[in-house]
């Protein structure tokens, strides 16, 4: 399964909240897509179809914002990895919401994504747990491992069967 930190969508925008009557590039919100849920933030809005009361649609190109019971094209971004798929090859995995304050503000499917880059992605590139409850992140430098007790970034410890004979420290 594909994984991406930031996809093209096209999303149906629904009803916004009463206090954010727009939504803009930098807009902020919770997605829901499958099993995940997390906050995502509007990178950029491609373009847009507004329908007016005649019926008449109006498409604009690059557009500063767009209002409520609107279509359009835009790029999100996730705080980490996502595991997705372009609607048009599994329609399930390619369907999402955005949720603004407790209630629905957009559903939307995904046309595109970048492919997530493990060698960019820094700490979201952990390579698992290990029986000690720490998750190791392999770094070019030097190894450093994420200390799940106290949340906190170390340098590893030296392994016990590298210590040569004699580098014991006493404990007397």
């Amino acid at each position: 399964m594909p994984a991406t930190e930031i996809f093209e969508a096209e999303v149906q925008i629904l009803d916004l909240v009463e206090y954010k009557p727009i939504l803009t590039r930098g807009y902020s919100c919770m997605m829901h897509i499958h099993t995940y849920q997390d906050e995502v933030v509007i990178k950029d809005i491609v373009r847009s179809w507004v329908t007016n009361a005649a019926g008449k649609v109006t498409e604009t190109a690059k557009p500063q914002f767009v209002r409520g019971q609107t279509k359009m094209i835009c790029r999100i971004q996730t705080k980490g990895p996502v595991s997705l798929e372009k609607f048009d090859v599994i329609q399930q995995m390619g369907r999402f919401t955005l949720r603004d304050e407790g209630k629905t503000i957009c559903v939307g499917k995904v046309l595109k994504y970048k492919p997530y880059d493990k060698k960019a992605g820094g700490a979201a590139a952990s390579t698992g747990q290990t029986a000690s409850g720490l998750a190791k992140t392999v770094s070019a430098a030097n190894e450093m491992v994420y200390d799940m007790e106290t949340g906190e970034m170390r340098p590893k410890k030296a392994d016990l069967d590298k210590i040569a004979e004699g580098d014991e420290d006493d404990d007397n």
